[in-house]
């Protein structure tokens, strides 16, 4: 409401509940909010609102630690005889000592903000498998592909197959795949040999740790070819997101057996399962287009039909919507370790 309105409003709301008319309903009735109602009648007492309000973010906190304070505490956690230390550990051994002057929990706000509350201790750094954290982003198809092995139960206890996949990060499109009795480097080769030329050799090929993965054998062949080779820390299974979410999809299906009859059953139904995956799932990380028309480029199409559709829609029942709907839009980048909000499988 505007400032020169407030002294009528007030009063009139005043003047109903004087009349046996309960506050609420009477800031309801004049439109006035009843939190701003008590604090305009009480005249400001509480609360004066200023004209230009400092950001919190940037107000003068008293109680605040001054910048030397913060470099102390920051040093004081990357000391070298704190790197196994918790932060807990770290601040009650120095709070004995006389060493620190502040609580836990702002101790734990100043590790947050150097991002000191993880690992901190040194880990081994360089070569093909280090153990930094892959970052590889995919801006359009052939980036970036990912692989893993993945097994599926036989008909016995002991019956094992192993499913061989690799797909496009971008488009999610499977691009590889075998099903074969045991890991081997060269079937891994011949798969990836094959794939190479159908789809083109793709920029980096992501993996985990796996015997295959590391193989000399396959690392050769993708040298050869002009492909980077990239791997997940060991033990973190979400550096290889897309692979596993896969999997997962795969298994959970509602058409997958619990266990396959025969190798050949299970090549059956995975071939099955993967061209339905690719041409008929309407994919949540890719504006609900499918794996294949994004790979293929036809996206852009589908999505002005879209558009059309919904501007039809709109302009014949314009009271249905608040806004002018608008068609999903594929994201422009993904990848690994790139954003963990977006769907991997959807």
């Amino acid at each position: 409401m505007a400032r020169s309105q407030e002294p009528v409003l007030i009063d009139t709301v005043t003047a109903l509940h004087a009349a046996a008319v309960p506050v609420t309903r009477a800031c309801a009735l004049v439109g006035v909010p009843r939190s701003s109602y008590y604090r305009l009648a009480r005249g400001y007492t509480h609360y004066r609102p200023v004209e230009h309000p400092t950001p919190h973010a940037d107000r003068v906190q008293p109680a605040a630690l001054v910048p030397a304070e913060r470099q102390a505490l920051v040093e004081l956690l990357l000391a070298e005889e704190n790197v196994d230390l918790s932060v807990a550990q770290v601040y009650w051994r120095a709070f004995d000592e006389g060493l620190v002057s502040c609580s836990q929990s702002t101790c734990y706000r100043v590790a947050r903000a150097q991002n000191l509350t993880g690992d901190r201790r040194r880990t081994r750094r360089g070569g093909v498998f280090s153990r930094r954290r892959p970052v590889v982003a995919a801006a359009q198809t052939g980036d970036l592909w990912s692989w893993d092995i993945t097994m599926l139960q036989g008909p016995r206890r002991q019956d094992r197959y192993l499913l061989y996949l690799a797909i496009d990060v971008y488009s999610r499109f499977p691009v590889a795949w075998r099903i074969e009795y045991a890991e081997s480097t060269t079937m891994a080769v011949q798969m990836f040999a094959e794939a190479f030329a159908v789809f083109g050799v793709p920029a980096v090929l992501h993996a985990d740790n796996g015997a295959s993965m590391r193989s000399h054998g396959l690392l050769d062949a993708l040298e050869t070819a002009g492909v980077a080779a990239s791997y997940s820390r060991p033990r973190v299974s979400d550096d290889n997101p897309f692979s596993e979410s896969l999997f997962k999809t795969i298994k959970y299906d509602l058409s997958c057996p619990l266990r396959f009859d025969s190798i050949d059953h299970a090549r059956r139904w995975t071939e099955q399962f993967l061209v339905r995956y690719a041409t008929e799932h309407r994919h949540s990380g890719l504006a609900r287009h499918t794996p294949a028309s994004v790979f293929f480029g036809t996206d852009a199409e589908e999505r002005r039909a879209r558009q059309a559709r919904l501007d039809q829609i709109y302009a014949e029942h314009p009271e249905r919507f608040h806004r002018r709907p608008l068609a999903p839009q594929l994201s422009v980048l993904t990848g690994i370790n790139i954003n963990h909000y977006l769907s991997q499988t959807g």
